[in-house]
Order: C-alpha cells, then structure tokens, then sequence
C-alpha cells in the first residue's frame, strides 16, 4: 500500500482522535445555559481555560503517544520502525517530564492505561491533584443533565483513540503493520504541530519556551516518520521499479 493512500486514510483518524479545547462547566449548569451563556458575552462572563489544562491537553496527547510507540516496539519486526517507535516513545516520556510542573495528574506514569478500580481509588485519595479546578478521574456512565466534566472527556477521547488504534493495527502484521504506524504518526505529528503553533499563543509565559521546543521536536519526529515511510515504500517496491530510478 503506498504512502499517499494510507496518510489520506490517517490524517482523519488523527484529527479525530485530537484532544478538544477545555472549557469549564460549572458542576450544576445544563448543556442549554452553557451554550445561552456563551452566547451573551456583553451580559456575563465567560469562564477561561487555564494553563494547567492547557498543559494537560498537551500532556494526554503526549500519553497517547508513549503507549502507541510502546505497542509498536512490541509488535514490529523491522528493526527502523522498532527503533523509531522508541525514540518516539522516549522524547514524549520526556516532555510528560517537563510538563509535569504544569499537569502533575495528567503526565502521570500510565495516567491514560490505569484500570477503573486505579482511578477510582486515585479520584477517593487524591482528588485535590486534580487538573485546575476539574476532576479527571471523575466516572460517568451514560448521558448527563448537569453539564460535561471536559478534562475527563478528553482523557476518554483519548483512552478511546487507544483502543482504537489498537484495534486497527493489531489486525495488521509484517509490512503492512509497520506502514499503517508510520502513517498515523505522520497524521498525528502534523495534527500536533498545528496544535502547538496555537497553544503558543494562548499558555503562560514560563510554558511559551517550552511549547517552542515541543513544535521543534514535532517537526524533527514528523520528518523522521516521512523519511521511514520512504524507505519501507522503497523496500515494498517491484525490483524492476528500484533498478528504473
């Protein structure tokens, strides 16, 4: 399969899979006056997005990564697609690190991988390390009246990006796994960078730099992707093919 058709096919499912903007609700407010209330900007206030979830916003895309790569070392037989999946694996256990002053809850050691019984234990001892003024560990089940918890709406997002990933690549084996992960960490590290280049403009001051060097280390991965997929689509290629260039 070549590049072109397995990156149409990845750009959407990385689009998808992106964490949304966190917006604070408050506890008892219905759907219907978030939305009156966003609507009457000269009439009240609105409530803002602090930096803290901005940070954890990044910090899951982040998680998400690690555990892919992960999955992918394991998997994989081909030893540059193996080595890529761990530096990727690596640089975003690293930048989890450094965002860690921001997010400490979000950028936690299996924070997206963490069985129900885990979070519920983590929700009942150490609800106060939740991120801004929201609880990430908060349970639902089925349909609510009084408003989204949106910091554990993103972590679902991205804990069903996973599994879906999962799911699609594990039907996938040899060549064919190895070039369906590089297209999605194409997809991804492009949907990130744009991400980036935004958040740059809305975070704090002392997180600015940082975001900076995330953008930098995004293009770097996504380069290193776009170079694997050449060379996994030039070793698939027809030996009539190669001596033709």
């Amino acid at each position: 399969m070549s590049f072109k058709k397995l990156l149409s096919g990845f750009i959407c499912t990385a689009t998808m899979c992106t964490a949304v903007s966190a917006q604070e609700t408050k506890p008892n407010q219905l759907p219907q006056q978030t939305v009156a209330n966003q609507g009457a900007n000269k009439m009240g206030t609105q409530a803002l997005v602090t930096p803290q979830q901005l940070a954890a916003c990044w910090a899951l895309d982040n998680q998400e990564e690690v555990v892919l790569a992960k999955f992918a070392q394991e998997k994989s037989k081909n030893k540059d697609v193996s080595n890529f999946a761990k530096m990727i694996a690596e640089e975003h256990q690293a930048c989890l690190k450094k965002l860690s002053k921001f997010a400490p809850e979000a950028t936690r050691d299996g924070f997206l991988v963490e069985n129900q019984a885990d979070q519920s234990k983590s929700r009942n001892d150490s609800s106060s390390d939740a991120i801004g003024a929201t609880n990430l560990n908060a349970t639902t089940s089925g349909p609510t009246t009084s408003g989204i918890d949106m910091a554990q709406f993103q972590r679902e997002i991205a804990q069903q990006c996973i599994s879906d990933s999962k799911k699609y690549l594990n039907a996938k084996d040899g060549e064919e796994f190895d070039k369906c992960f590089v297209g999605m960490q194409i997809a991804k590290h492009a949907a990130m960078h744009s991400k980036l280049v935004v958040l740059q403009r809305h975070t704090s001051e002392d997180m600015r730099q940082m975001v900076s060097e995330g953008i930098q280390a995004t293009d770097k991965h996504l380069k290193a992707a776009e170079s694997l997929m050449a060379k996994l689509d030039d070793e698939d290629a027809p030996t009539s093919t190669k001596s033709g260039k």
